[in-house]
């Protein structure tokens, strides 16, 4: 229904487009907000879509006009079809079993793509219910939703107060006022038991304003964008902001959904609850220290929420999320839930499982919960890997056959030229331009290299497709010959020296060294992660990770040892233990995260156990199988267990 709405609505925007230039600058800047460019035939459409959008709301629904948000599309001056108001009208009058039509309506017309700048994510309905319900058990004078988008949790809230005629106020505040008019037009024509007082409404961007004043409940999925689209000074505002109010030196590598969180912690008042949706990496990633800090000595904690890898909880997002439930105001002894789903629960089941916890660790029906004291927190490296992960018993830990990677192997990000459309080219382009002297193999998507090997029939079978498997590798010395210069000079007519990275560069076009490293690993995966021998001498870009052995291992002759037991199930299975976790059973890995992984150490082996792999590997490159090796590698080591344990 939604796709053939979103085909009315295109079909009649069509009347409009393109948009006439010049275009206002208000309009410019709502592109620019959104993360589009107002000069973009795609960005009018987008443009065109949501004033039609907010036409319809206007004349759809009877009395709404007087309340609408101005916004900056009214100064388009588009009106909708009569016909296509009757077919929306109609639409949400039978779409009963959706939750929130209009919200959904606009997805389906801004896809999630285009709202990413923007940092606007959808709220699954039962995600909703739970925070919701959890807030509600306290019975709240005044409930906010900080960054209420299309108001899922308003609506949610709204809906469990008409059963329970609790008397709470509802409240949001949000920077677009498109999507406020969606709340105006979600709770318009939403068939209540009772006359639905609205929320109170404003317009603002939460973190250029105070928390709404008698707030003793917080309802929060906050935006997701990354540090490199937040404003300079706003990042220093909020830098001194955060010094005053919770005495600490904040990174600026934080995105704003971390931001979000350490200003509802420093504003709420004791006691009030909060419900936050919170991105792993805020707590996962390095500057998230800080947060982890201020949650366990400002908050007392209640629940951290985890979905496993295998879920995507949030409909395509690249952004794993834990829901985090919590109290301002410190409290000693206090014990918290780490509960990871497996499935969705229904509201009674989860909250159920949060009341009177016992520490420990059990299963449940729909996933596992850990209890634990909040003062251990601050020691666990990954919060997310402690319902979850398979980590090191005390048997494997008192082996002595086991160590983190840093043990044996050096990681380092690979190469990030700052221009790849410029720098990495395919073998055609090379020899177009006369560069085969001055580039070295390279590989720069992990979905070409799906195995764990990359020998030279791969990498030339890369080269043979067309795919850019050459990287132009300067030093900053002799450009004198000709070609190399012709080919500089284009760079530079069309920008590419004024890159931000290049920028940074003594020679603009000097490209970081490298040395070939024996393995490199994927460092952004979706259910693949793998260790991939390199036998093509290729240089990786910075979408790997590259893995120098010690020098001790390589005299050993242990590299491909090492490669073999990187690819076991053994240290496969405690990624998660070391890496920030997304949605969709994506996991990302940065160097000094993999430092830490857990590998058996094929030094401690005996040597008829190293002589036995290395037969396998042997063996691995006549039927190149790649599932042969790993099931004997992690056969091997089930029964080394075995021989622990005995």
């Amino acid at each position: 229904m939604l796709k053939a709405l979103v085909k009315q609505i295109d079909a009649v925007a069509e009347k409009w487009l393109p948009l006439p230039q010049p275009l206002d600058q208000n309009i410019i800047s709502w592109a620019s907000l959104h993360g589009w460019d107002a000069s973009d035939i795609h960005c009018h459409r987008l443009l065109v879509r949501q004033a039609l959008f907010n036409a319809i709301i206007r004349q759809t629904i009877p009395g709404i006009q007087r309340r609408t948000y101005g916004t900056p599309l009214d100064a388009l001056g588009l009106e909708a079809p009569q016909p296509l108001v009757e077919a929306i009208y109609d639409a949400a009058q039978r779409s009963q079993a959706l939750f929130n039509f209009w919200g959904e309506l606009y997805n389906a017309l801004i896809p999630q793509s285009e709202r990413r700048r923007i940092g606007q994510f959808w709220t699954h309905e039962q995600v909703a219910e739970w925070m919701v319900a959890w807030l509600l058990q306290s019975r709240p004078q005044r409930l906010a939703d900080i960054g209420c988008g299309a108001g899922n949790f308003l609506l949610k809230a709204a809906e469990r107060l008409e059963k329970t005629h609790d008397a709470t106020q509802l409240c949001g505040l949000d920077l677009s006022p498109l999507l406020l008019n969606v709340i105006l037009a979600a709770f318009s024509t939403r068939r209540w038991n009772k006359p639905s007082v609205l929320p109170t409404l404003t317009l603002q961007n939460y973190l250029e304003t105070a928390l709404p004043a008698n707030v003793d409940a917080v309802i929060c999925n906050p935006p997701y964008t990354r540090h490199h689209h937040i404003a300079p000074a706003l990042k220093d505002r909020l830098q001194a902001f955060f010094k005053t109010q919770l005495h600490l030196d904040v990174s600026r590598q934080g995105t704003l959904a971390f931001y979000f969180l350490l200003k509802l912690i420093a504003e709420m008042p004791d006691g009030a609850r909060a419900a936050v949706i919170v991105p792993m990496e805020v707590l996962d990633a390095r500057y998230g220290k800080v947060a982890k800090h201020v949650l366990c000595q400002h908050t007392a904690l209640t629940a951290l929420i985890h979905f496993s890898p295998e879920m995507n909880a949030f409909h395509k997002v690249d952004v794993g999320a834990t829901i985090v439930l919590f109290r301002k105001g410190y409290e000693r002894q206090n014990q918290v839930c780490n509960l990871t789903l497996n499935v969705l629960p229904g509201t009674d089941e989860l909250l159920g499982c949060l009341e009177t916890p016992c520490p420990g660790k059990r299963e449940l029906a729909f996933g596992s919960l850990v209890v634990q004291p909040q003062n251990d927190l601050l020691e666990v490296p990954k919060w997310f890997s402690i319902a979850t992960t398979e980590s090191l018993t005390v048997d494997w830990e008192t082996s002595g056959l086991v160590v983190p990677l840093k043990a044996l192997a050096r990681v380092v990000r690979g190469i990030a030229t700052g221009a790849n459309e410029f720098f990495v080219l395919p073998a055609q382009k090379v020899e177009q331009y006369s560069l085969e002297p001055y580039v070295v193999r390279t590989v720069h998507r992990n979905r070409e290299i799906q195995d764990i090997i990359l020998d030279e029939a791969r990498w030339q079978t890369l080269a043979d497709e067309g795919k850019c498997v050459w990287l132009l590798y300067l030093n900053g010395e002799d450009v004198s010959d000709p070609h190399l210069r012709n080919y500089l000079a284009e760079g530079e007519a069309v920008g590419y020296h004024q890159r931000s990275l290049v920028q940074s560069r003594k020679k603009w076009y000097a490209m970081e060294q490298r040395d070939i490293p024996p393995i490199f690993f994927t460092l952004l995966t979706r259910g693949n992660p793998r260790f991939i021998l390199n036998r093509a001498g290729v240089r990786p870009l910075n979408m790997f990770l590259l893995i120098y052995p010690n020098p001790h291992l390589i005299r050993a002759d242990a590299t491909e040892l090492l490669w073999a037991l990187l690819n076991s199930n053994f240290s496969l299975s405690r990624l998660h233990s070391v890496s920030r976790t997304y949605g969709g059973n994506t996991l990302k890995v940065e160097p000094r995260e993999l430092d830490n992984l857990p590998v058996i150490n094929p030094l401690a082996l005996p040597e008829d156990i190293r002589q036995r792999i290395k037969g396998w590997i042997d063996d691995f490159y006549r039927h190149q199988q790649a599932s042969v090796l790993v099931r004997q590698v992690d056969k091997l080591i089930e029964t080394l267990h075995e021989q622990i344990l005995t």
